[in-house]
């Protein structure tokens, strides 16, 4: 069966199996990826790469003009009470959705530097389209991946969590004394193939939206001593209307380091079993750069249009690039050889939307 001709009864069986397989956890309390797909670069040749590491190119395609534009937000957009599907880019991978009346804010990262500090760590090469105070009003849910501090920013939570004190929060496991300390007082902590649904009073009374918390490949720390305490997911959001939205986070889908077999990740095929087809996704597709050190744990542009078709994607736009300098590709490359890659495997461009940061995508009504 494909992914949009499974019958729900079998869509949730296989939900419920999935949700029972704990192999992620590990004894001591911490996380891991239990596929062949995730392959790890021994710590001291990371490190010694991370110390050494050449950012040339990148640096390069900055001072040519290749970063993104960075546009101003449409308010009337952004302000709209709609039941129009539409998703704005806030950089990196920050993402403002609005759907079936419901606005939802993904990993906001407004800072200037993705760091512990604001004195040292990576600096915006693009600025943020808006601060906190700048977001539209009555934003609903607050989604999370995973708390990397390019995904999850102490000081865009804290004002998240003053302007909008009735927000719920959806976040993968071990996140809750982070989103305590911030403020936050509905916060919903969640395991992989976890389902969450919640009501809404919409323009027509109550509206019930689905919050799944799906898999992905990637790691999680904030410090030198916290590696993979908490965990990390992608999420699948469904409206009430029954449109669904992929947000990846921060994900792999194989590994280059001693993959020789060239393992891929399962978790997308089964996310587009049980949820697809997705009306529309955000899909990570830069941070790649060496592949050899990154690809474990960040999607190339290629593996992310394998993620578009394994979740059964309608539309994707491409996320995790043009803001942050975080690895060694040319900061423009990312979409576009996300771009080419869509078109040489048969998508039209109708299939993806390559965004300004800021811009709003909105041929989803």
């Amino acid at each position: 069966m494909s992914v949009s001709d499974e019958p729900t009864n079998e869509r949730e069986r296989l939900r419920v199996q999935l949700s029972q397989d704990k192999s992620h956890h590990l004894k001591n309390g911490r996380f891991c990826n239990p596929w062949p797909s995730f392959t790890e670069v021994p710590l001291l040749k990371f490190y010694h790469h991370l110390l050494t590491r050449d950012t040339t190119l990148a640096q390069q395609s900055v001072a040519e003009g290749c970063a993104p534009r960075v546009v101003p937000l449409n308010r009337a957009l952004l302000d709209a009470h709609t039941d129009n599907l539409q998703l704005t880019w806030l950089g990196h991978s920050s993402v403002l959705i609005h759907l079936d009346y419901a606005k939802i804010l993904c990993d906001p990262v407004f800072s200037n530097r993705c760091s512990p500090v604001q004195w040292l760590g990576p600096k915006r090469y693009t600025r943020a389209p808006c601060q906190v105070e700048e977001l539209p009003e009555g934003i609903d849910f607050l989604v999370l991946s995973h708390n990397h501090h390019d995904h999850l920013d102490w000081n865009t939570l804290r004002g998240i969590a003053a302007r909008y004190p009735a927000i719920q929060v959806f976040a993968p496991l071990g996140n809750g004394p982070m989103l305590d300390a911030a403020g936050f007082r509905i916060v919903y902590l969640r395991d992989w193939w976890q389902e969450t649904t919640v009501s809404m009073l919409g323009k027509d009374g109550h509206a019930k939206y689905k919050f799944a918390c799906t898999p992905a490949q990637h790691i999680t720390s904030r410090g030198i001593f916290d590696l993979n305490k908490t965990l990390w997911c992608s999420w699948v959001i469904e409206g009430p209307f029954g449109r669904r939205v992929f947000f990846s986070g921060d994900t792999a889908y194989s590994s280059t380091y001693n993959n020789e077999a060239g393992a891929v990740c399962p978790a997308f095929g089964q996310i587009g079993q049980v949820y697809g087809p997705i009306d529309l996704a955000a899909l990570a597709v830069g941070g790649y750069g060496p592949e050899a050190f990154f690809c474990g744990v960040n999607s190339k542009p290629e593996h992310a249009v394998r993620i578009h078709e394994d979740i059964g994607s309608r539309k994707s736009v491409p996320i995790h690039w043009g803001t942050f300098m975080l690895t060694s590709e040319p900061v423009d490359e990312p979409p576009e050889r996300f771009a080419r890659e869509m078109r040489a495997r048969g998508h039209g461009d109708q299939a993806f939307a390559v965004l300004s940061i800021g811009e709003t995508l909105t041929e989803l009504a």
